[in-house]
């Protein structure tokens, strides 16, 4: 979606995300188009407010505190998309095995 550019994407109208939906090489789902819209736009306010994205993901002080930061402010941000975009932006995460492991053991309770 614009080749990723963000402040691009966050400027996405209503009309235009309804448009990505008839694109057969993007995903058609209205309301996953919507919170890419969404969450191009908190990345930017997030960006501004903390002196950088990167100083956002790093407020939080450990990995659970940032995925619960993340999930209140990220729309359709569960906990594998999360683990995996903090895995992809560089940030410390828990090896897989060991957040699997985290993950069951929080499901048991």
């Amino acid at each position: 979606m614009r080749n990723f550019d963000i402040e691009s994407v966050a400027t996405r109208s209503t009309d235009e995300v309804e448009e990505f939906a008839h694109y057969t090489r993007l995903i058609r789902n209205r309301r996953k188009l919507a919170a890419i819209v969404h969450n191009a736009c908190q990345i930017i306010d997030l960006d501004g407010e903390h002196t950088g994205f990167a100083n956002y993901l790093r407020s939080g002080g450990s990995y659970e505190l940032t995925i619960k930061y993340l999930r209140k402010q990220f729309k359709l941000m569960g906990e594998i998309s999360c683990y995996y975009f903090l895995y992809v932006v560089g940030e410390n995460v828990p090896s897989y095995e060991g957040w699997l492991k985290s993950r069951e053991a929080q499901h048991r309770r």
